[in-house]
């Protein structure tokens, strides 16, 4: 039974994948072969995407009921934890410390309810560290107060940088010893066989969990959109054979490039979970190059007569992008000769999240000022967010791409 369900569910993946390629076809007529040719890696990135995206939109589902229950209770949580952690911190202040910590004793007063610290390990932890705090501020105060009068406390002065050097050789000493332990723990490549485990960044599954996309989803959909866009890039060419063949050039159909632009400027993230910050810049660099030569193609609609053949370089361009981000060169996503002549992009998407986040900020705190009800200041907020997002954004900006601003990912 569950081979079969798999089975069926491996020929669903590939017949949507079929009717999605053909349906991206259709508007280039015979000429489809020659501007959007097959590619294995365009159609393997489309199948996984359908294959990865039932449970992509559960994961997306659950993770979107999860940050709204978060986000509506944040206050409730703030509170509580804080008021917790303080109860805690002024309650370590009356316990005894465990036996293990400097001036701690094994035996200590009963607390309410009968008990005794041993019963409590959060409180016990909090009062060790509480503990190991106080002494670690009273051996370092008495030997750091040393090196600012040198030539009056010269062998104390001495005794605090030796044992600063001491610390830092432990440090280094205890990172080589953790890295030689994780080598250690680790299996060596011939036991792995063929199988291959990308590096993780640090972080990185907080970034997965906070992410409304599943990683093999998420790292798919781009090529995804690239072949929506050629789609609609073929529909306007063949909207344009028809409207010559009437003689109606006013009807000229326009392709915007907007979603084939956010594709790029993130996909060095996307396509790669870690990339190192020398060659983050190069990555940049190129986002912004290919960025160029899309506006510049998106230009030629109003330049160049014939649009027809814009809309061929258009396809090609799209295709070749799709084709080289599908095969992970990120570095290569066109050649040199298409990018000849475009101006780079500059993304300054950070101005605009800097001057919406000062303005709402700026709204709540002199609402505040002014004594408005805590009411009244919800609905300014929202007033002056709605106004300047209108402003900022204007008519670009719609619910579906609220995550790729906070990304930081340009659509001017």
């Amino acid at each position: 039974m569950l081979k079969t369900l798999v089975r069926w569910y491996v020929r669903w993946g590939a017949r949507c994948t079929t009717r999605h390629l053909r349906w991206a076809r259709r508007g280039f007529g015979q000429n489809a072969e020659q501007l959007f040719p097959r590619s294995h890696a365009v159609r393997s990135a489309v199948n996984d995407w359908y294959c990865t995206m039932p449970l992509a939109g559960i994961a997306y589902v659950i993770k979107a009921c999860v940050l709204l229950l978060v986000t509506v209770n944040i206050g409730v949580i703030v509170t509580k934890t804080v008021t917790g952690v303080t109860h805690l911190w002024e309650k370590s202040k009356q316990s005894n410390a465990p036996w293990w910590v400097p001036g701690g004793s094994s035996a200590g007063p009963a607390v309410k309810g009968g008990g005794s610290d041993r019963s409590d390990p959060l409180l016990a932890l909090m009062a060790a560290l509480r503990r190991v705090g106080a002494f670690i501020a009273e051996k370092a105060g008495a030997q750091l107060s040393a090196l600012t009068d040198p030539l009056n406390r010269p062998m104390e002065a001495i005794i605090a940088a030796a044992a600063l050097v001491l610390i830092a050789m432990m440090l280094l000493a205890s990172r080589v010893a953790w890295l030689a332990l994780r080598q250690v723990a680790r299996p060596s490549y011939q036991d792995l066989g063929p199988h291959y485990a990308e590096p993780r960044t640090r972080f990185t599954w907080a970034r997965r969990l906070l992410s409304l996309r599943v990683e093999t989803n998420k790292e798919n959909r781009p090529v995804v959109v690239l072949v929506n866009c050629l789609a609609r890039v073929g529909a306007a060419q063949s909207y344009h054979r028809w409207s010559l063949r009437n003689r109606s050039p006013l009807t000229a159909p326009r392709v915007q490039l907007a979603d084939a632009e956010r594709v790029v400027w993130s996909a060095w993230r996307t396509r790669h979970t870690t990339i190192r910050g020398v060659l983050r810049a190069q990555h940049k660099e190129h986002a912004a190059e290919v960025v160029g030569a899309l506006r510049m193609l998106e230009t030629r609609q109003d330049t160049d007569a014939d649009r027809g053949r814009v809309f061929e370089d258009m396809a090609r361009m799209l295709a070749k992008i799709a084709e080289r981000y599908a095969q992970g060169r990120t570095l290569a996503l066109l050649d040199p000769d298409d990018l000849s002549g475009a101006t780079r992009a500059v993304n300054r998407e950070w101005v605009r999240m800097v001057i919406l986040g000062v303005a709402v900020i700026g709204s709540a705190v002199g609402a505040s000022a002014l004594g408005v009800s805590d009411a009244a200041i919800a609905q300014v907020v929202g007033i002056v967010s709605l106004v300047m997002v209108g402003l900022l954004y204007g008519a670009r900006l719609t619910p579906t791409d609220l995550l790729d601003v906070v990304r930081g990912q340009s659509r001017k």
